[in-house]
């Protein structure tokens, strides 16, 4: 398995127990590694106790909540005992507040259009559709909104950008190639998020609560955490296939600009990876 470059596991020895240690992202590409992990453990002939260390986890998606809720389970299962060190605060209230999900209807407006106001930034990327996809558009959120955002809204903002990559690569209907789309639009008042393929997408009012085990939990918390969502059938450019959007109400404060480009009100960004 290949190497993660924001994540790592580590398995040691304590007397007669096993730690799996996590470190960094734990988001889809590093929950089959995790799980592997714990199959192994779980299995020697004297397997004891389990800890699940979460200590330096910095970030944690649908996925990664899925993972920890499977191998719950199958402790049960194997009758061994199971210890959870959670991860830091701030990332112990996305879970909190996602967690209580368990059956939830999704409402979302579709087909809603962007704010008419001018917006003050803008970062357009195109994503090759792979493991590392949903890392590298975290990695654009925490980097490139060069305006002041409270943290809190960083990390949700963060967390949603996050599910949408992840969605747009696994999920697609078989055959469909080409990259994911990804826009980031800041204004003053709040700042959207747009995810596009080349898939046929899906129907909102097709959608159902899904079983906690059954995955597909992303959409439900970008509908428990975005201050509004939805979809359209095209993509970032206005060509064929779909895209799904959101948007968190913030007060965005762009950083003062110097130089030949003070006072511009707009400015675009546009990366390819």
């Amino acid at each position: 398995m290949a190497a993660l470059p924001n994540f790592r596991i580590e398995t040691f020895q304590i007397g007669t127990g096993t730690t799996i240690k996590l470190v960094g992202e734990f988001d889809n590409a590093a929950c089959p590694e995790l799980l592997e992990r714990f199959e192994r453990a779980a299995v020697e002939p004297d397997a004891g106790a389990i800890v699940l260390d979460l200590a330096d986890v910095s970030f944690i998606d649908s996925a990664g909540m899925r993972a920890i809720v499977a191998i719950e389970r199958r402790v049960t299962e194997l009758g061994l005992a199971l210890t959870i060190a959670p991860p830091p605060a701030e990332v112990t209230e996305l879970l909190q507040v996602t967690g209580i999900a368990e059956r939830v209807t999704l409402a979302p407006r579709a087909d809603e259009t962007p704010p008419n106001a001018p917006f003050i930034e803008r970062i357009e990327l195109e994503l090759p559709r792979d493991a590392r996809a949903p890392g590298r558009g975290r990695a654009e959120v925490r980097g490139i909104l060069p305006g002041r955002i409270p943290e809190t809204d960083r990390a949700t903002l963060t967390l949603l950008t996050s599910e949408l990559v992840t969605n747009a690569v696994i999920h697609p209907a078989p055959g469909v190639e080409g990259t994911v789309g990804l826009r980031i639009t800041a204004y003053s008042d709040r700042v959207r998020v747009e995810v596009g393929d080349g898939g046929a997408g899906f129907e909102l009012q097709n959608l159902r609560p899904r079983r906690r085990e059954a995955g597909g939990h992303g959409l439900i918390v970008v509908a428990g955490l975005s201050s509004r969502w939805g979809t359209s059938r095209r993509s970032l450019d206005e060509g064929e296939g779909f895209c799904v959007w959101f948007e968190l109400d913030l007060n965005y404060e762009p950083v003062p600009k110097t130089g030949a480009g003070q006072g511009a009100e707009q400015s675009v960004a546009t990366t390819e990876g």
